[in-house]
């Protein structure tokens, strides 16, 4: 039913937004809606088209980290399906267990391309505040800065602190909320720290508290 719900909103938003490249929502389950202990919130969808073996509103199993095949790749294996599988991976979470979604759902080849942005950044941050509220995970995961300032905006998160990840001057971002902690990281298309050794120190003590310490 909540799913129903969601999935109307987003068709009558689609439509206002002038976008016309298809949208998508989750990229797990629906019964992830309900309560998962971990979210992981991207951008919005890429592409030009809308792929028929993909799910708009939701999977009906699975993951589409895992288990869809990306930009000519084998299933799972596109560069930035197997850096957020290492990040489910490193915080032993299934990938199917995860509450996985785009802040905006609808698509674009890229943000500079996403029309009428404001409109559907707005939409999408009304949209999580719903999802958040009920699901109430006590990790939230975001990748890129539009993500995580709307994500922190509907947590109200006050206080961020920027931590290195091993990779320059590039850093990611830790905080808490009501009922549990948010990251913000930078966008793994661009920046793949999950399968960097020289980050894997960094994303330890960025994710202290969500995963097993490093054997030495």
């Amino acid at each position: 039913m909540r799913a129903r719900i969601y999935q109307d909103k987003i068709e009558q938003a689609y439509k206002t937004s002038g976008n016309s490249m298809g949208w998508r929502f989750l990229s797990c389950p629906t019964k992830n809606l309900e309560g998962a202990e971990v979210a992981f919130i991207g951008l919005n969808p890429g592409g030009s088209s809308v792929d028929a073996d993909h799910g708009e509103i939701a999977m009906s199993e699975g993951s589409a980290y895992r288990d869809e095949r990306w930009a000519g790749y084998e299933a799972g294996q596109s560069p930035l399906q197997k850096q957020v599988l290492s990040l489910f991976a490193l915080l032993e979470q299934r990938p199917e267990d995860v509450l996985s979604g785009n802040l905006v759902p609808f698509r674009s080849p890229d943000w500079e391309t996403l029309a009428n942005p404001e409109f559907s950044v707005r939409f999408g941050e009304d949209l999580w505040a719903e999802v958040l509220e009920v699901a109430r995970p006590s990790l939230v995961v975001t990748m890129g800065n539009q993500a995580t300032k709307s994500v922190c905006k509907l947590l109200n998160v006050t206080r961020l602190e920027r931590k290195k990840v091993g990779w320059g001057n590039v850093s990611a971002q830790r905080g808490t909320h009501e009922y549990g902690t948010i990251v913000g990281l930078p966008h793994l298309s661009r920046f793949g720290i999950m399968n960097r050794d020289a980050s894997r120190k960094q994303l330890q003590e960025l994710f202290a508290g969500f995963v097993s310490p490093i054997r030495k």
